[in-house]
């Protein structure tokens, strides 16, 4: 119904030349092992409106658990390309982590710069995270981010590639802690993508050398209206 109501209230805008282009919802769920906490585990679900096939809105939700305590996270943002014959995007995203039985917080502001072709694409930009305890002074943190992506096998109904990064969709994290990434998309119709992603997680990296983190799994249903 949120997504419903926010498309007729974009094409219902007076005098700004906004069109409703593509609604997509992306349901994932990711169980992890990491050397911290062990087994964890989180569902999720991002909403994205297109506009004009160039520019886009989104917004997020993810509950899981770390160990043996609750996680949320929130995420808002959107995208822009005003370029049109440029395909240079600009990105602002807000996110929000939190673990309510330690009451800790984790407030972000992601600004990236993103050029992308066909079957690769590099990401370059910043976030801007403010984090602590309730009730205790916040840490401002800055953090240098990065990704770069290709694409090994990409038709209409099935999609292959690699992702190197160092944030995710709703987490930043520091500039060393990267992680390899490879997924596929199935089109089972027009409207309904199966999802997979296997990804490794490092702690950082020095001398040539990465530290095993994490192992993540993510599948899920993409579907597009």
């Amino acid at each position: 119904m949120l997504v419903f109501g926010l498309t007729h209230g974009i094409e219902a805008l007076h005098g700004i030349d906004f069109r409703v282009t593509g609604v997509e919802l992306n349901l994932q769920f990711a169980p992890e092992y990491n050397r911290t906490f062990l087994f964890c585990w989180d569902i999720s679900a991002i909403g994205a409106l297109a506009l004009n096939n160039r520019h886009s809105l989104r917004a997020g939700i993810a509950l899981g658990q770390v160990g043996r305590d609750f996680e949320l996270k929130l995420l808002a943002g959107g995208e822009a390309a005003p370029f049109a014959r440029v395909p240079v995007y600009f990105d602002l995203a807000y996110k929000y982590n939190g673990i309510p039985e330690f009451e800790y917080r984790l407030n972000s502001l992601r600004f990236m710069t993103s050029f992308r072709q066909e079957r690769w694409g590099v990401s370059l930009g910043a976030a801007f995270k403010f984090h602590g305890f309730f009730g205790e002074y916040t840490t401002f943190e800055p953090a240098l981010l990065f990704s770069a992506h290709a694409f090994f096998i990409k038709n209409e109904s099935f999609r292959f590639g690699m992702n190197i990064r160092n944030f995710t969709e709703f987490s930043p994290r520091i500039l060393d802690a990267f992680s390899y990434n490879f997924n596929t998309l199935l089109r089972l119709n027009e409207r309904v993508s199966l999802i997979n992603e296997v990804e490794l997680l490092v702690s950082g990296s020095g001398g040539l050398a990465a530290n095993f983190y994490s192992f993540v799994y993510r599948g899920g249903v993409l579907i597009s209206w």
